[in-house]
């Protein structure tokens, strides 16, 4: 599973300061000068995807291994999507700033695309670090769904959820509330919210669920409750890993459903028995979203992967793993009822709210919020 590194750095420090280890995998025909807007020339892109390296898209994470096989398949490129067999593709693991970092720091292979919180998206596009492409498809989306002047669109929407290791914590917590009882006092894994997609959502999650006024957004309420939540000394402290977690050493994981869903998968044929719920105050429904690089040497691969996100076949590979495609969730997608299958149950997500307007808080403000009012103020 993809996972976030502990940082302070606020975004800002590290968009300028990161400057991350080249990838030993080289580019391809494409050039940066080309036409971003035009559409993918694919003998260009079967080239290019002869070796090419992405950013915080692990094959597990959201299904990105058979996403990128069905690129591969699809426009018959003849290659191999799943990064874990490293044939054609090699994928780097970051945080969501991380990612923006290396598009905006390295110059020479640079990752060609990767996935962030949707939003992180404005901030890609405040660093100028976009391929400036938009498919056709994105026009089903809602602006606050898609990049202005094009690089990123929503991918699927999760929502935070609790997943517990019940062979080590047999009474496993069902609510935000429940996880600031001493009885599970430093078994609590969440991401970073400074430089973390995941963080943001798990901020974002306890803002809709904790507001005094059902279905609007609390950020003071959130910050209120993280403090408590570092005074009462609830977070795991170790980095979480599906090893540590079927050891029972970080047994309680706040991250997307989705996430939560393949990771219990998983550990269910070692024996291992886990819950996953949705926190029973609710949350907030957040989408992820797939940006690509302006300076990737790989532009049509890079094209051909903004179009398939939005195709049937592409959507339809993330609601494998437990994700609500993007389109679904507009009512522009039908799934079909085995790919439901493996979803948490509806009547968990009555007290999911939509987030207002879809205007996402920048990132940074999250992060500074951190910083000083749970951090500092939780010790």
């Amino acid at each position: 599973m993809r996972q976030q590194k502990w940082s302070r750095w606020l975004i800002p420090a590290m968009l300028t300061a990161i400057s991350l280890p080249l990838a030993a995998c080289g580019g391809s025909a494409g050039s940066a000068a080309v036409d971003a807007s035009s559409p993918p020339d694919i003998n260009a892109a079967k080239e290019q995807a002869e070796q090419f390296r992405t950013a915080g898209m692990p094959d597990d994470w959201i299904n990105f291994g058979e996403f990128y096989q069905s690129v591969c398949d699809t426009y018959q490129l003849g290659c191999n999507g799943f990064a874990v067999q490293g044939v054609n593709r090699v994928d780097t693991d970051m945080s969501s700033a991380e990612e923006i970092a290396a598009f905006k720091n390295e110059t020479t292979n640079a990752p060609m695309c990767s996935d962030i919180g949707i939003a992180f998206g404005q901030v890609a596009e405040t660093e100028g670090v976009l391929l400036n492409y938009t498919p056709k498809s994105a026009a089903d989306l809602p602006a606050a769904y898609k990049a202005h002047d094009g690089g990123w669109v929503a991918t699927a929407v999760g929502v935070i959820s609790i997943m517990t290791n019940t062979d080590v914590v047999p009474n496993p917590p069902r609510s935000f509330a429940d996880l600031l009882k001493p009885e599970y006092k430093g078994k609590v894994s969440i991401s970073n919210p400074v430089t973390s997609g995941t963080g943001q959502a798990t901020v974002f999650s306890t803002a809709a669920a904790l507001s005094k006024n059902k279905g609007q957004f609390d950020l003071d309420a959130a910050m209120d409750y993280w403090a408590e939540f570092y005074k009462r000394g609830q977070r795991n402290e170790a980095e979480f890993s599906a090893a540590s977690f079927e050891r029972g050493e970080t047994p309680i994981r706040l991250a997307y459903d989705f996430v939560n869903i393949q990771a219990a998968n998983l550990v269910k044929d070692k024996g291992i028995h886990t819950e996953n719920v949705i926190p029973a105050e609710g949350g907030v429904w957040q989408p992820s979203a797939t940006m690509c690089n302006k300076k990737t040497e790989d532009p049509d691969l890079a094209k051909l992967v903004l179009d398939h996100t939005l195709s049937k076949e592409g959507q339809l590979t993330f609601a494998k793993v437990g994700a609500r495609p993007v389109l679904y969730t507009l009512g522009k997608l039908d799934v079909p009822a085995e790919l439901k299958a493996n979803w948490l149950p509806e009547s968990q997500y009555v007290n999911v709210i939509q987030y207002p307007d879809d205007s996402w808080p920048d990132p940074s403000v999250v992060a500074d919020r951190w910083e000083n009012d749970v951090l500092t103020a939780g010790g």
